[in-house]
C-alpha cells in the first residue's frame, strides 16, 4: 500500500511539472498580433491585408478577418477564449481571404484553446487553427 501512495503521489508531481502554463488575461491584453499560419498552412496575402487581432481593455476584442473588421467581446475562461456580441463589417471577400475570413470568424465565435507564450498565439478551435505572431504597434 505505501509503494502505490508513493507511486501515486510521484505522478502527480511529474504531471504537474509538465503541464504547460496558460496564458492570462494580462499576457493577452494591449496587444497586437498578426496571423501567420491557418491550420499549419502559412498566410500568403500582402501584409497590408493580413488578418489580426487586438485584445484592448476590459478584453475588448477586434481585428480584421480578411476584408472585413471585426469586433466583440473576449470571455477567458480557463485556458479558452471565446468572443461573445461578435460583429463585422460587411464588404465583398474574395479568395483566398473569403475563406481566411470565415476561418477566424467562425473560430472566434465558437471559442478555441489557448496556447503559446508571449511571442506566439495559438486558437484550436473544433475546425481550425490560428497560429498568430505578435506585431505589436509601438516596439
Amino acid at each position: 500500500m505505501y509503494r502505490f501512495l508513493l507511486l501515486v503521489l510521484a505522478l502527480l508531481l511529474l504531471g504537474g511539472c509538465s503541464s504547460a502554463p496558460q496564458l492570462s488575461r494580462q499576457d493577452l491584453m494591449h496587444h497586437h498580433w498578426v496571423l501567420d499560419k491557418l491550420d499549419d498552412q502559412p498566410i500568403t496575402v500582402p501584409a497590408r491585408n493580413r488578418p489580426d487581432l487586438e485584445i484592448g481593455e476590459h478584453f475588448t476584442v477586434n481585428g480584421i478577418a480578411g476584408c472585413n473588421r471585426y469586433f466583440g467581446q473576449g470571455r477567458l475562461k480557463g485556458d479558452r477564449l471565446k468572443v461573445t456580441n461578435l460583429g463585422s463589417t460587411s464588404m465583398a471577400c474574395l479568395a483566398p481571404l473569403d475563406t481566411i475570413e470565415q476561418a477566424v470568424l467562425d473560430t472566434l465565435q465558437q471559442g478555441a484553446t489557448l496556447e503559446g507564450d508571449t511571442q506566439r498565439l495559438i486558437l484550436q478551435g473544433k475546425q481550425h487553427r490560428l497560429e498568430y505572431t505578435l506585431r505589436d504597434w509601438v516596439y
